[in-house]
């Protein structure tokens, strides 16, 4: 398929805030190949100040407005946007499936679907003039949560990581969102900061401002990553984190050890397996690799690093 440099081009993100960064690296490539698409979506909304290069448009402004309208999934909106009543699904073609990263498989289509020349692994996220990156450094964001709670680590463990890194005097910062901070409100009980920010743009802010970032498989770490903050990412397996786990600035994963044999056996106990000591011995590889001066002179983006395995 190949787009006309004169042809209006929409692309309807994702309601998910990972999908969301991820297929604004198709975005990013479509700017730097000349075209102009308009991005519908909240989280381009919300974060349209660490985008600077994309145009953020609102659905109900645009009816039957563009040649070619492209979704990553079916959204209840985006046919709307189009003259022909038709899009372009992302998901619908063999280039988005398969083992390869998500962003991998999203340049594929940049490259193979789309035709473009000059493509990029980046989605094209600034941080703000006034954002201090990193102005508290040893501050290390803790995200608790997720979209899928079989996703989540248990929040005693949580707790229990906190007081490794307070030992090794670093600053844990908890951080949720509005609606679920009612269930974890007794952080601050123990005596750790907890924060519930209603605006990603402010969520944005307090990553950027921090030092690390450790949390579930979720959309809060690929924002970090997007930043270029160090980010540990916890999985429940290997084939998740190979194609979701974050994939921009410095990373690692922590991974429950493979000592079960059947998959559906090592989903129910991924929490149980995957321990605090383990977790935190991947925290402090990632963070001493990061400190290395070889890392501190190097361009560009870091190389995420190889998942952790010590600390069984």
């Amino acid at each position: 398929m190949k787009l006309h440099h004169d042809g209006a081009v929409a692309v309807a993100l994702p309601q998910p805030i990972g999908d969301s960064l991820i297929a604004l690296v198709l975005v990013e490539n479509l700017v730097r190949n000349g075209y102009e698409p308009v991005v519908f979506g909240w989280v381009a909304e919300q974060l349209a100040d660490w985008f600077p290069r994309i145009t953020v448009g609102r659905a109900h402004e645009y009816q039957a407005a563009f040649d070619t309208v492209i979704e990553v999934r079916p959204t209840n909106y985006a046919s709307s946007l189009s003259r022909s009543g038709s899009t372009l699904r992302l998901d619908a073609l063999p280039e988005y499936g398969g083992t390869k990263h998500m962003i991998d498989r999203i340049v594929d289509i940049a490259v193979n679907v789309l035709h473009l020349n000059d493509v990029t692994r980046s989605n094209g996220m600034v941080v703000p003039a006034g954002v201090a990156r990193g102005r508290v450094a040893n501050r290390v964001v803790i995200h608790p949560t997720g979209s899928h709670p079989e996703k989540m680590w248990g929040s005693a463990k949580f707790l229990a990581l906190s007081r490794v890194l307070t030992r090794r005097e670093m600053q844990p910062s908890f951080l949720v969102s509005p609606d679920e901070l009612a269930d974890w409100r007794d952080i601050a009980t123990h005596r750790y900061e907890i924060n519930a920010l209603s605006r990603l743009s402010d969520v944005a802010t307090w990553i950027a401002e921090s030092a690390w970032f450790i949390g579930n498989d979720s959309g809060l770490g690929h924002l970090a990553s997007s930043i270029g903050v160090p980010t540990l990412t916890l999985f429940m397996r290997r084939g998740l984190a190979r194609s979701w786990r974050p994939g921009w600035g410095p990373g690692a994963v922590a991974l429950p050890p493979a000592v079960l044999p059947f998959g559906g056996l090592r989903e129910r106990l991924w929490k149980r397996l995957l321990t605090v000591r383990r977790v935190s011995a991947a925290f402090h590889s990632l963070r001493d690799a990061h400190l290395r001066p070889e890392h501190n002179h190097a361009s560009g983006h870091a190389a995420m690093l190889p998942e952790a395995r010590s600390g069984r």
